[in-house]
C-alpha cells in the first residue's frame, strides 16, 4: 500500500555513502521529495522474470553443494583468502548445517584492522564499477539468487532482482549529485571504511548492491561482516566481486571481508570507529 510505497521511497537515501555539508543550509538538494530527487526517476529498465526464473533453476540443477564445504567462507583482504583460522560449521535459515567457514585468527585480525587504518582509496571509481555492475545482473544473477535461496529459502530471489535493476540506476543518479557536490566543494564525503552488516534475506539489493556498489563507486572502502547463520550466500558474492573487480582493474583494497567471530567484529568496530555501520531491519 501507500506506506509501504513511502517506506520504499524513503530508504532509497538510506544506505548511500555519507556526507558532511558544508557551508550555510538553505536548499535540499537531492533529498528526499526535492526536485533534483525527483530527477533520478524515470527510464528505469525492466528485467526479464521468466528468464532470470528458468535460468536459476538451471543453476541450481548443476549446483554443487560440496563446494561450501570444500570452499569454506574465510576473511579476504586486498583480494587474498585468510586461511589460517579455524573451522566451524556454518547454518542456513533453519540451522541446518550447509557449509563450512574458518574464524579469523588473531594474527589475521591485526591485518584487516592495519589495512582499515592504512587503505586510501581514490575518489571516483564509477566507470569501472558500473561496467562490473552491468556484468553482475546480466550473467551472474541465477548465480545470486540461486544461492540465496538454497542459504536463506524463502525471498523470492527474483522479484529482488528485477527491483534492484531499478533502483540501481536512481541511486547511481544520486551518486552522481553527491559527487558533483563535493568537486564544487558543497560536501566532503567520508571516505571512512562502511561496515555491511548483512541481511539475510534481501542481501543481492540492499547489501551487494546498495551498501557495496554505491559506497565503493565513490571511494568509500567497505567491510562486509559474516553472520551466525546464512552467511554462505552472502560470501559468495563476495568472491564474485574480487574476480570481477580484478578483471575491471577496481582496486580490491576496497572490499574486504571479514570472517570474524562476534567478538573480533565488536573490536574491529572499536579499534575502526570512524565509519558507519549499516543495518536493515526488513527481517521477516
Amino acid at each position: 500500500g501507500c506506506g509501504l510505497r513511502s517506506m520504499q521511497a524513503r530508504a532509497v537515501l538510506r544506505n548511500l555513502p555519507r556526507a558532511r555539508q558544508l557551508g550555510p543550509r538553505g536548499s535540499r538538494g537531492y533529498n528526499f521529495a526535492s526536485s533534483q530527487f525527483k530527477q533520478c526517476f524515470g527510464g528505469l529498465p525492466i528485467a526479464d522474470g521468466k528468464a532470470l526464473r528458468e535460468d536459476t533453476i538451471a543453476y541450481l540443477k548443476t549446483r554443487d553443494p560440496s563446494l561450501w564445504y570444500s570452499d569454506p567462507v574465510t576473511s579476504i583482504l586486498n583480494g587474498e583468502e585468510l586461511v589460517g583460522g579455524v573451522e566451524r560449521p556454518t547454518v542456513d535459515a533453519f540451522n541446518h548445517d550447509n557449509g563450512r567457514m574458518r574464524v579469523a585468527n588473531q594474527e589475521e585480525f591485526e591485518k584487516v584492522v592495519q589495512h582499515i587504518q592504512e587503505f586510501r582509496p581514490d575518489r571516483d571509481y564509477r566507470e569501472a564499477v558500473r561496467a562490473m555492475e552491468a556484468e553482475i545482473f546480466a550473467d551472474w544473477a541465477p548465480q545470486l539468487i540461486g544461492n540465496q535461496a538454497v542459504d536463506f529459502l524463502k525471498q523470492d530471489g527474483v522479484t529482488e532482482i528485477e527491483e534492484s535493476v531499478q533502483a540501481n540506476l536512481v541511486e547511481r543518479r544520486l551518486n552522481d549529485q553527491l559527487l558533483a557536490d563535493e568537486v564544487l566543494g558543497k560536501i566532503v564525503i567520508s571516505r571512512a571504511p562502511a561496515y555491511v552488516a548483512c541481511v539475510s534475506n534481501f542481501s543481492n539489493f540492499l547489501d551487494l548492491s546498495r551498501k557495496v556498489l554505491r559506497n565503493i563507486e565513490l571511494g568509500v572502502p567497505v567491510v562486509v561482516l559474516s553472520r551466525d547463520n546464512t552467511t554462505q550466500h552472502m560470501y559468495r558474492w563476495t568472491q564474485m566481486l574480487m574476480e570481477l573487480m580484478q578483471k575491471h582493474d577496481i582496486d580490491r583494497g576496497l572490499v574486504t571481508y571479514a570472517a570474524f567471530d562476534r567478538a573480533d567484529q565488536q573490536a574491529l568496530l572499536k579499534a575502526c570507529p570512524d565509519g558507519p555501520m549499516y543495518l536493515s531491519l526488513i527481517h521477516i
